[in-house]
């Protein structure tokens, strides 16, 4: 590999995630929404636990992966997937969130057009746990030629990590509407996930879940739900349906 970025595939992939981003203040609680259809739901229930997601598995075919300008595309591409793949493999996983829960539009792609279920959580989380993501149509882009140029590893951090912390924050701007939010997990802390049928899992303690918010056209019955929260441990948590704003084009719940 051309020398002066031969290390980035391998580059500093076992530092927590969270040093990408610098600190985010969330002193204070706000709701997130998490979107599954209804058999995904159910499973979540029963498991009382969220999967976790890798990059390799995520619907934005950009997802974290940089931009790179004076370099062959072959290598470029080589040099970029060489990253993830130790991305995916590292220790790192992620849970994704919302902001909302008023769109229609979150429910349509991601709660089976309305037939899901939105869960709805409340926790101040660590300030380097939880991150908003940006979005933008500057792509992060490594420049190869100045990266040539830089001789010592100090130098190294001071010009990438802003980018991988760009990268790893920020989206095109038409996933906008997802108003997402981004838990950073240690998927090797056995005490908070296990590891089944090839995915991670991250148990939901106590007093995460608060509501669990039926979509208006969701089959499943509220008195099957609260049996199965009951069952499992999650006895606070309260169970509504959404349904359809009659002056707006919100859903409520």
């Amino acid at each position: 590999m051309v020398n002066g970025y031969r290390n980035l595939s391998k580059w500093e992939t076992h530092k927590p995630i969270a040093s990408f981003f610098g600190q985010n203040d969330m002193s204070d609680p706000i709701p997130l929404y998490r979107y599954l259809d209804s058999d995904a739901a159910l499973k979540t229930i029963v498991a009382r636990a969220f999967r976790v997601g890798k990059p390799s598995n995520f619907n934005d075919p950009f997802e974290w992966r940089l931009g790179m300008a004076g370099i062959n595309p072959d290598l470029a591409k080589q040099v970029i997937e060489g990253f993830l793949s130790e991305v995916n493999a590292s220790r790192q996983g992620i849970l994704c969130f919302s902001d909302t829960v008023s769109d229609p539009v979150l429910w349509s792609i991601y709660a089976e057009k309305h037939r899901g279920v939105a869960f709805e959580i409340k926790r101040a989380w660590p300030a380097d746990h939880l991150h908003q993501m940006t979005y933008t149509a500057e792509r992060p882009v490594i420049d190869v030629n100045r990266l040539r140029g830089i001789g010592d590893h100090k130098a190294l951090d001071e010009y990438l990590l802003p980018l991988l912390g760009r990268a790893m924050r920020q989206k095109s701007r038409g996933w906008s509407f997802e108003r997402e939010y981004r838990v950073f997990v240690d998927v090797n802390n056995l005490q908070h996930c296990k590891f089944s049928d090839g995915h991670y899992y991250w148990r939901i303690p106590d007093n995460l879940l608060s509501r669990v918010i039926l979509g208006f056209r969701c089959p499943l019955e509220v008195s099957t739900i609260d049996n199965l929260l009951k069952m499992n441990g999650l006895m606070d948590t309260k169970i509504v349906r959404a349904e359809m704003c009659m002056e707006t084009y919100a859903i409520k719940c």
